[in-house]
């Protein structure tokens, strides 16, 4: 893998997005590995909803129990669904998300993970993210925060990361280490 070839030739990057990621000084493979999350975040422990406290970012595994609605509130529009675990029901609330429609469905598991509210006993999540039941995109696993600017998402970044170390396992990982030991300035 030449680690000095330009962004524009991972999987997912094309002219806007590499204009986005050179904003963000990534112009070649070695820059794109070596921009570093600025935290993680474990979402990789599911909870019951019940064990959940007010306030706090948890993942949850349930099953739909409706299907999405709309609830339109001053020129907006809300977007709720009801689910449950063994141990309780949660609605689930975003905000001008009318693409989610016909996202759920009813009696299918899914994982959320976002901030609980506990407001005598209606519990809710706002907003959060979610995956099918088998699928781990945004959920099961510890999650990379990238410092981002200039319209490039969360979601977009962790895509490109993770094609571009999808491609190349093998030399992705030895470049890899080279790269932080140049770095690092590490001797031999």
């Amino acid at each position: 893998m030449d680690l000095k070839k330009d962004v524009k030739y991972v999987k997912g990057v094309g002219p806007n997005r590499v204009k986005l990621l050179n904003k963000l000084g990534i112009f070649t493979l070695e820059d794109l590995i070596t921009y570093y999350p600025r935290a993680y975040e474990d979402r990789s422990k599911p909870k019951a909803i019940l064990e959940c406290a007010n306030g706090e970012e948890a993942l949850i595994e349930v099953i739909a129990c409706s299907k999405l609605s709309d609830v339109r509130l001053k020129g907006k529009t809300m977007q709720r669904l009801i689910v449950r675990d063994e141990t309780a029901s949660c609605t689930i609330t975003w905000f001008n998300q009318s693409y989610l429609k016909n996202k759920f469905e009813i009696g299918k598991k899914y994982k959320f993970y976002g901030k609980i509210t506990n407001n005598f006993g209606k519990i809710t999540m706002t907003s959060p993210v979610y995956d099918e039941d088998e699928k781990n995109f945004n959920t099961g696993k510890i999650i990379p925060l990238y410092p981002l600017t200039y319209q490039l998402s969360q979601n977009v970044l962790r895509r490109i990361v993770e094609a571009r170390a999808k491609r190349g396992r093998r030399g992705f990982a030895g470049n890899f280490a080279r790269v932080l030991i140049k770095r690092v300035q590490f001797k031999k």
